[in-house]
């Protein structure tokens, strides 16, 4: 009888320092004298070993996830080390890729980078920069080879040089798609029958297995899944570079376990990794989107809704290296439009405007924003534009709007943001504020009104205080209803101690 061979087993865990410091202090070293030759820096540096302990306690307090180590089967093959830079948290900074001397020159490099592109894009970054020395040539190999960028020596004498790599940026080729939907394309569009679908996944799964026989050391599979208008082709295409040019991407939905039987075993047959991307999205956000499609490209609505009720989250131990869940956010523009507002995005031309529209306000504003303050400087007011512009961007950041008139000199009458709940699949928190000089006009209902049209779909809450009688009727005005009183939550210096009203809109 012919026994199946073993295929190694993948899997990036969290590194438990109490179990494997010792691991964590001998891949560091091993490290150091790849790079310069000689481990005299860690023993001189920063406390020495009793210093990195503390150090790596440190880190994985106050960032948890960012420390990992790479097992194969039950043997620990590497490590890596993340961070995101003081100066810019839009930038990840990878301390260590590390992998023990037996692995390297597998592929396995271009597994670690994807990981750390996983975990550092999932707290906004958009780049990623590390330290490497020319001298350790089969590293700056691999790093010149796959897209990264040398900015210069980090500092002199040291003989290392930082090197910086943006999302978009890959070697030799983008990753291969493969997506069944495509072979259901034809010069008239995309023609779908029974029998035509059950022709495309075969041809999709016969490309998938062509791939990964021809494939290079270090090809990685990524099953890109998730509902129809979940946003899985707009991901991929944006995300390309993140991927790596090494990888062969699946975009399909597979919604349940059975269903990703097939790709896994024909990964399993090539001795490739497979790691799950779960694109999650609202029944109501894939509706709309498909809703938006050409005529030829959209789904029927009970089918969508057939395969979103299938869903079933994978999982490890399907057989994924790993697995990311990513969450779609609403489905926002930059601008909104109502009869007498242009509802716009965060801009630093605005500070001045800003700064005007607070300090005008601050009478208003005292009793109920914790936050209002007698005077904002320019500088200030260009800070806070700053953080809603990185906010604006990133999928758990605070989507602030800014209520531009569209008469006369357009003056800012106010701002309105809508702030994901911190739960999975639980709507938004508004919020807003209005100038002074432009309140009970009504704007802040428009602007509200277009808001909450925009996010259809979605449950939405607000809160005012018990005796912010003008925003609990705007909340009512707009359909939202009363579902919760915190007794004494607040305190204000005209009014006392206050309750706050928690108003609720469902999702329709």
């Amino acid at each position: 009888m012919t026994e199946t061979p073993h295929i190694p087993t993948l899997a990036f865990r969290p590194v438990d320092l109490d179990a494997h410091y010792d691991v964590c202090q001998r891949f560091r070293i091993d490290a150091l004298m790849c790079t310069f030759g000689s481990a005299e820096l860690f023993y001189q540096s920063d406390g020495g070993p009793e210093g990195y302990v503390i150090w790596l306690r440190e880190r994985a307090a106050k960032l948890p996830g960012c420390l990992v180590h790479v097992w194969r089967d039950e043997e620990i093959i590497g490590q890596i080390e993340m961070d995101r830079l003081k100066s810019d948290i839009s930038i990840g900074y990878v301390n260590l890729f590390y992998l023990v001397s037996e692995q390297r020159g597998q592929g396995l490099g271009a597994l670690l980078e994807a990981y750390a592109w996983r975990f550092l894009s999932g707290l906004g970054c958009q780049s990623l920069r590390l330290s490497a020395a020319p001298n350790n040539r089969p590293a700056w190999v691999f790093y010149k080879n796959n897209g990264w960028q040398d900015l210069g020596p980090r500092e002199p004498g040291r003989g290392t040089h930082t090197l910086h790599k943006e999302a978009g940026e890959y070697a030799s080729g983008s990753p291969r798609v493969i997506n069944p939907d495509d072979y259901l394309e034809t010069e008239f569009g995309r023609e779908f029958t029974p029998e035509r679908d059950r022709q495309a996944w075969e041809l999709a799964y016969a490309c998938l297995n062509e791939a990964l026989s021809k494939a290079r050391r270090g090809t990685h599979v990524y099953l890109v899944m998730g509902v129809q208008g979940a946003g899985k082709s707009r991901w991929v295409a944006e995300n390309l570079g993140r991927l790596g040019h090494r990888a062969v991407v699946f975009d399909a939905a597979l919604p349940a376990r059975r269903h990703r039987e097939r790709l896994l075993a024909i990964a399993r047959r090539h001795g490739m990794p497979v790691i799950a991307l779960f694109l999650k999205a609202p029944l109501g956000l894939a509706l709309l989107r498909n809703a938006r499609r050409s005529a030829d490209k959209r789904v029927p609505e009970q089918a969508l809704k057939n395969v979103y009720g299938l869903i079933e989250p994978p999982t490890q131990e399907e057989g994924f290296i790993w697995v990311q869940t990513i969450e779609q956010p609403a489905d926002l523009p930059k601008t909104l439009e109502t009869p007498r507002l242009n509802l716009i995005a965060p801009d630093v031309g605005l500070a001045h405007k800003l700064a005007d529209a607070l300090n005008g306000s601050y009478e208003l504003h005292r009793d109920f924003l914790i936050w209002s303050k007698p005077h904002w400087t320019l500088e200030e007011t260009q800070e806070s534009l700053d953080r809603a512009c990185a906010d604006f961007s990133t999928p758990a950041g605070e989507k602030r709007y800014f209520l531009i008139g569209r008469e006369g000199d357009q003056p800012l009458v106010g701002c309105i943001g809508a702030t994901p709940e911190a739960e999975p699949n639980q709507g938004f928190e508004i919020g807003y504020w209005v100038n002074e000089a432009y309140a009970n006009r009504g704007l802040v209902k428009e602007a509200l009104l277009a808001l909450v049209a925009a996010l259809s779909g979605q449950t939405l809450r607000l809160t005012a205080s018990s005796a912010n009688i003008a925003s609990q009727k705007l909340a009512e005005a707009a359909g939202f209803e009363p579902v919760q009183t915190l007794v004494d939550a607040r305190v204000s210096g005209r009014h006392g101690v206050c309750d706050t009203v928690v108003y609720q809109r469902e999702a329709r």
